[in-house]
Parts: structure tokens; sequence; C-alpha cells
């Protein structure tokens, strides 16, 4: 031999890189549906069903009887949503919440529609036994 040295080099891959093709493990860093905060949630709900990407009984179970009428009339006079949002996808852009005397939640979401279209969703969520439910919606 010549009296050459020769070093090799084996990398190993850092701990933090994983698999793309499988589904991440229970030490995932994905959000958890029950750390949505309840206003941001329901926010998100409305815009889809007003947007007509999710049926109106999506949200059957976070509504009196009494605002499942008025989630109806939302839904018929907000119908030209559904042509804006062709081709985009509706997100919400900003939610802020005011906490009310009675520990409700008094919400204004702006809600983009398209890239030109930007429109505002208010509500108020109040606390039941059973979780948040709306008692009152407008949308414009």
């Amino acid at each position: 031999m010549s009296g050459r040295t020769v070093t090799t080099v084996t990398t190993v891959p850092k701990r933090s890189r994983h698999d793309h093709r499988r589904p991440p493990g229970p030490a995932s860093t994905r959000t958890a549906p029950s750390s949505v905060p309840p206003h941001v949630f329901f926010a998100t709900r409305l815009l889809d069903v007003l947007t007509g990407r999710r049926p109106i009984t999506c949200l059957a179970g976070h509504v009196p009887a009494t605002m499942y009428d008025r989630l109806w009339e939302l839904l018929s006079a907000r119908g030209d949503w559904r042509e804006m949002v062709r081709g985009h996808i509706p997100h919400v852009k900003r939610c802020l919440y005011s906490l009310t005397h009675d520990d409700a939640l008094e919400v204004t979401a702006v809600v983009t529609l398209a890239p030109d279209r930007i429109r505002a969703i208010a509500f108020r969520l109040e606390r039941g036994t059973d979780g948040w439910r709306c008692t009152a919606a407008e949308a414009h």
C-alpha cells in the first residue's frame, strides 16, 4: 500500500426525519380536532356550509332547533357565495371574539371566498352542558 489512510464517512439519517409515504405515528405533531378553539371551528364549519362545501347537517349538533331554521335562511340568502367560490378554496382569514358577561362568545370572522371576494360572518356561541352551541348568526 502507499501509506494513505482511507476514511469512509457514513451518514446516519436524522431522527426527526420520517417516511412521508406512511401516516404519522402517535408522536405526531398534527393538531387534534379538540385543540381548535370553538370559535374558529364553528366559523370554518359555517363557512363550509354557506359555500356549499359541507351539508347543513354537519352543524346539527352545534345549534338549537330554532337556529337551524335561521341557518336555512342564511343558506338561501347567501346562494351567491357558492358561485363566488367556484375554483377557489374559501378560508377564514381572521376570527375575533369577545367574551360577554354571561360567558358567551360574540364572534366576528373575516372570510375569503376568492382572492378578490372578502366577506364577514358574525355569530354567538353559548356554552352548554354538551359543549358550545351557536344561538345567532349573520353573514354579509
